[in-house]
Protein backbone atom coordinates (compact mmCIF):
# COMPACT_ATOMS: atom_id res chain seq x y z
CA UNK A 1 0.00 0.00 0.00
CA UNK A 2 1.30 3.66 -1.27
CA UNK A 3 0.65 6.32 1.70
CA UNK A 4 -0.03 9.72 0.70
CA UNK A 5 2.26 12.51 1.99
CA UNK A 6 0.88 15.50 2.94
CA UNK A 7 2.38 18.27 1.28
CA UNK A 8 0.72 21.44 2.00
CA UNK A 9 1.76 24.71 -0.09
CA UNK A 10 0.04 27.80 0.98
CA UNK A 11 -1.69 29.38 3.62
CA UNK A 12 -4.07 28.45 5.55
CA UNK A 13 -7.37 30.46 5.99
CA UNK A 14 -6.44 31.23 9.32
CA UNK A 15 -3.50 33.12 8.44
CA UNK A 16 -5.05 35.01 5.36
CA UNK A 17 -7.79 36.21 7.88
CA UNK A 18 -4.39 37.21 10.63
CA UNK A 19 -2.90 39.55 7.80
CA UNK A 20 -6.33 40.87 6.77
CA UNK A 21 -7.30 41.77 9.46
CA UNK A 22 -3.58 43.30 10.46
CA UNK A 23 -3.81 45.74 7.01
CA UNK A 24 -7.32 46.54 8.09
CA UNK A 25 -6.14 47.96 11.87
CA UNK A 26 -3.29 49.44 9.96
CA UNK A 27 -5.23 51.43 7.03
CA UNK A 28 -7.95 52.51 10.01
CA UNK A 29 -4.85 54.13 11.91
CA UNK A 30 -2.93 55.79 9.03
CA UNK A 31 -6.07 57.08 7.04
CA UNK A 32 -6.98 60.26 9.22
CA UNK A 33 -3.23 60.79 9.62
CA UNK A 34 -3.23 60.59 5.59
CA UNK A 35 -6.40 62.69 5.03
CA UNK A 36 -4.51 65.21 7.75
CA UNK A 37 -1.20 65.86 6.16
CA UNK A 38 -3.23 66.02 2.15
CA UNK A 39 -5.25 68.81 4.12
CA UNK A 40 -2.53 70.72 5.37
CA UNK A 41 -0.77 70.56 1.89
CA UNK A 42 -3.95 71.81 0.16
CA UNK A 43 -3.96 74.51 2.62
CA UNK A 44 -0.43 75.33 2.44
CA UNK A 45 -1.07 75.54 -1.60
CA UNK A 46 -3.97 78.34 -0.16
CA UNK A 47 -1.40 80.27 1.51
CA UNK A 48 0.77 80.27 -1.36
CA UNK A 49 -1.83 81.75 -4.02
CA UNK A 50 -2.89 83.89 -1.48
CA UNK A 51 0.57 85.91 -0.87
CA UNK A 52 0.93 85.35 -5.17
CA UNK A 53 -2.61 87.33 -5.07
CA UNK A 54 -1.36 89.43 -2.65
CA UNK A 55 1.91 89.92 -4.90
CA UNK A 56 0.21 90.48 -8.04
CA UNK A 57 -1.88 92.80 -6.47
CA UNK A 58 1.06 94.84 -5.47
CA UNK A 59 1.96 94.72 -9.16
CA UNK A 60 -1.26 96.32 -10.62
CA UNK A 61 -1.72 99.13 -8.26
CA UNK A 62 2.32 99.95 -9.26
CA UNK A 63 0.94 100.01 -12.69
CA UNK A 64 -2.40 101.35 -12.39
CA UNK A 65 -2.25 103.55 -9.15
CA UNK A 66 -5.67 101.47 -7.84
CA UNK A 67 -6.93 98.23 -6.81
CA UNK A 68 -10.03 98.62 -8.43
CA UNK A 69 -10.66 95.40 -10.96
CA UNK A 70 -7.63 94.36 -9.85
CA UNK A 71 -8.60 90.89 -9.06
CA UNK A 72 -9.93 90.20 -12.44
CA UNK A 73 -6.70 91.41 -14.12
CA UNK A 74 -4.30 89.96 -11.85
CA UNK A 75 -0.85 88.83 -13.88
CA UNK A 76 -1.22 85.20 -12.40
CA UNK A 77 -3.97 82.75 -13.18
CA UNK A 78 -6.11 81.45 -10.16
CA UNK A 79 -6.88 78.12 -9.77
CA UNK A 80 -10.31 77.23 -10.59
CA UNK A 81 -11.43 75.71 -7.34
CA UNK A 82 -9.87 78.65 -5.60
CA UNK A 83 -11.90 82.04 -5.02
CA UNK A 84 -9.80 85.13 -4.10
CA UNK A 85 -11.33 88.82 -2.88
CA UNK A 86 -9.62 91.90 -2.91
CA UNK A 87 -11.10 94.49 -0.75
CA UNK A 88 -10.72 97.33 2.03
CA UNK A 89 -12.58 97.59 5.43
CA UNK A 90 -12.37 100.50 7.45
CA UNK A 91 -9.92 98.83 10.22
CA UNK A 92 -7.52 97.22 7.16
CA UNK A 93 -7.22 96.14 3.47
CA UNK A 94 -7.03 92.39 2.72
CA UNK A 95 -7.23 90.00 0.65
CA UNK A 96 -8.73 86.50 0.87
CA UNK A 97 -8.66 83.22 -1.07
CA UNK A 98 -10.72 80.07 -0.40
CA UNK A 99 -11.21 76.65 -1.15
CA UNK A 100 -12.62 73.87 -0.01
CA UNK A 101 -10.63 71.57 1.92
CA UNK A 102 -11.73 68.44 4.03
CA UNK A 103 -15.25 69.19 2.88
CA UNK A 104 -15.62 73.09 4.49
CA UNK A 105 -14.45 76.57 3.10
CA UNK A 106 -11.30 77.18 4.01
CA UNK A 107 -10.08 80.94 3.94
CA UNK A 108 -7.00 82.44 4.24
CA UNK A 109 -6.41 86.44 4.94
CA UNK A 110 -3.28 88.63 4.38
CA UNK A 111 -3.34 92.23 4.90
CA UNK A 112 -3.11 93.82 1.27
CA UNK A 113 -0.01 95.92 1.90
CA UNK A 114 2.41 94.13 3.74
CA UNK A 115 1.38 90.47 2.94
CA UNK A 116 1.92 89.71 6.65
CA UNK A 117 -1.32 87.15 7.40
CA UNK A 118 -4.45 88.01 8.94
CA UNK A 119 -6.05 84.81 10.13
CA UNK A 120 -7.52 81.81 8.99
CA UNK A 121 -10.87 81.30 8.68
CA UNK A 122 -13.20 77.85 8.82
CA UNK A 123 -16.53 77.91 7.42
CA UNK A 124 -18.18 75.02 9.39
CA UNK A 125 -20.28 74.58 12.28
CA UNK A 126 -18.11 71.32 13.99
CA UNK A 127 -14.68 73.58 15.76
CA UNK A 128 -13.56 70.08 16.60
CA UNK A 129 -12.89 69.19 13.21
CA UNK A 130 -9.92 68.82 11.03
CA UNK A 131 -9.57 72.22 9.20
CA UNK A 132 -10.26 73.75 12.43
CA UNK A 133 -7.30 71.61 13.51
CA UNK A 134 -5.14 72.78 10.80
CA UNK A 135 -6.43 76.47 11.34
CA UNK A 136 -5.09 76.07 14.64
CA UNK A 137 -1.24 74.67 13.95
CA UNK A 138 -1.07 77.01 11.39
CA UNK A 139 -1.76 80.32 13.24
CA UNK A 140 -0.11 78.92 16.58
CA UNK A 141 -3.43 80.23 18.41
CA UNK A 142 -7.05 78.96 19.33
CA UNK A 143 -10.37 80.14 18.45
CA UNK A 144 -11.04 83.60 19.22
CA UNK A 145 -15.04 83.53 21.28
CA UNK A 146 -15.59 86.84 19.89
CA UNK A 147 -15.10 85.22 16.28
CA UNK A 148 -17.11 82.21 16.86
CA UNK A 149 -20.45 81.33 15.87
CA UNK A 150 -22.41 78.73 14.65
CA UNK A 151 -21.78 79.22 11.17
CA UNK A 152 -17.80 80.00 11.38
CA UNK A 153 -14.88 79.94 13.39
CA UNK A 154 -11.70 82.39 12.74
CA UNK A 155 -8.37 82.12 14.00
CA UNK A 156 -6.11 84.49 13.66
CA UNK A 157 -2.60 86.63 14.45
CA UNK A 158 -4.70 89.38 15.38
Amino acid sequence: MKKIKNVSQGFTLLELLVVVLIIGILAAIALPQYKIAVGKARFSTLKTITRNVQDAAQRYYLLHNTYEDAINNLDIEIPNDVSCKIWSQSFSDQIRCSKKIFGVDMCYYVFRSTGLPNSCLVYSINQTDSANRVCQKETNREANPRYCNTDFCSYGYY
